[in-house]
């Protein structure tokens, strides 16, 4: 174990909370990650289907929310990195959310828009949902605009059924559920 607290793999070195697919790394977030989430989150094109994008204090706000609900949920929201490029191109994960007097853990992903419909967010979401299943016995909630028909295609990619619409947050969204462990 690294002074940070992270755990390495004595020969190469690696990450062993990382998660490595054909084209992508999932990880725990980091300091180092901050200005590329600041910018992302403040970005309208990278927040779309969001009530909007953030200032860059929300912004600075969420991303702490972010490093602090990964020391808890091994399967928090985390950075997708492009392997061929080394950017963080996105996160997937769990936060946590009120809905109908429940605290549900709810997964969702956000990707760039030059990263979309590449299959990035099923392949991370799907490495991400492994550590779920062995970390985690329950069931998990979605949340997708009716208008997002590619989000909902993923959904269904990862196993997530659809429950019912409802007003979430002041929007009506489509819920979709996902029993795990």
């Amino acid at each position: 174990m690294r002074q940070d607290g992270r755990r390495v793999d004595a020969l190469t070195g690696c990450h062993l909370d990382a998660l490595t697919t054909a084209r992508l790394l999932v990880r725990m977030p980091r300091e180092a990650d901050r200005e590329r989430f600041v910018e992302l989150f403040c970005d309208e094109e990278f927040m779309v289907f969001y009530p909007g994008s953030l200032t860059e204090e929300e912004a600075n706000v969420r991303f702490d929310h972010m490093v602090a609900l990964c020391q808890t949920v091994p399967f928090g929201k985390q950075p997708v990195v492009e392997s061929s490029s080394g950017l963080v191109v996105g996160y997937t994960g769990v936060d946590y959310i009120d809905f109908e007097g429940k605290t549900w853990l709810e997964w969702g992903y956000r990707l760039v828009s030059e990263c979309r419909g590449l299959g990035y967010a099923t392949e991370a979401s799907q490495a991400l949902l492994a550590k779920a299943h062995q970390t985690y016995t329950g069931e998990l909630l979605a949340l997708i605009a009716p208008e997002n028909l590619a989000s909902m295609n993923v959904c269904h990619k990862l196993g997530f059924t659809f429950w019912k619409q409802a007003q979430v947050e002041g929007d009506i969204r489509s819920l979709y559920t996902l029993v795990v462990g």
